[in-house]
């Protein structure tokens, strides 16, 4: 009788897993069908645009006399212009918001899945003088259980590579377990 209790009890997490793994799909996928009709809409609005301006600068061509109170083509024109910007305008903000919706959600879970797995991410800045200012990466002795991710220097964005020589100033985004990146920060800090 406990065997067929432990049974059912297996099962019964099991769907439950499968239900939140299914769900957390779908909520991925609903995001991705919204953010791909936001490029769709937005893409179909920058056309639009587009034939407004050849419209208006057609017009202006053939019309050069933009004084003549009998243009009648032109406001039209110019209002459509307004119109289509002002939904362009509208639909990449809404494209923007789900970028940062999808980005949040999937940080959020990378964060939990490292909390769960004992790891954290952390952001350093090398000092100057620092041990790391001026070496070479593969010269440090960062722990193992430690990976540099991603390096800031000024307005340039880099993946290292073990032959990349730090500068201070060099914002360093690194994971590791939980334990040794007390290590690696007064590495690359001190």
């Amino acid at each position: 009788m406990n065997l067929l209790k432990a049974a059912q009890r297996t099962v019964s997490l099991s769907i439950d897993g499968m239900r939140e793994a299914v769900t957390a799909v779908a909520e991925r996928v609903a995001v991705r069908v919204r953010i791909g009709k936001l490029h769709l809409q937005s893409q179909d609005a920058e056309a639009r645009l587009e034939q407004a301006y050849k419209s208006l600068g057609q017009h202006l061509f053939a019309n050069r006399e933009l004084s003549d109170p009998t243009n009648t083509i032109l406001p039209p024109l110019q209002e459509r212009i307004r119109s289509e910007r002002q939904t362009l305008l509208e639909l990449r903000d809404k494209l923007a918001s789900q970028y940062d919706e999808a980005l949040a959600a999937s940080l959020l879970r990378l964060q939990e899945d490292l909390k769960e797995g004992g790891a954290m991410v952390e952001r350093v800045t090398v000092s100057p003088g620092a041990h790391a200012d001026g070496k070479v990466l593969r010269a440090l002795a960062l722990p193992e259980e430690v990976r540099l991710v991603f390096i800031r220097r000024s307005n340039c964005s880099m993946i290292p590579s073990p032959d990349l020589i730090l500068k201070a100033g060099d914002q360093i985004t690194l994971i590791g377990k939980r334990s040794a990146v007390p290590e690696a920060l007064h590495i690359l800090r001190n």
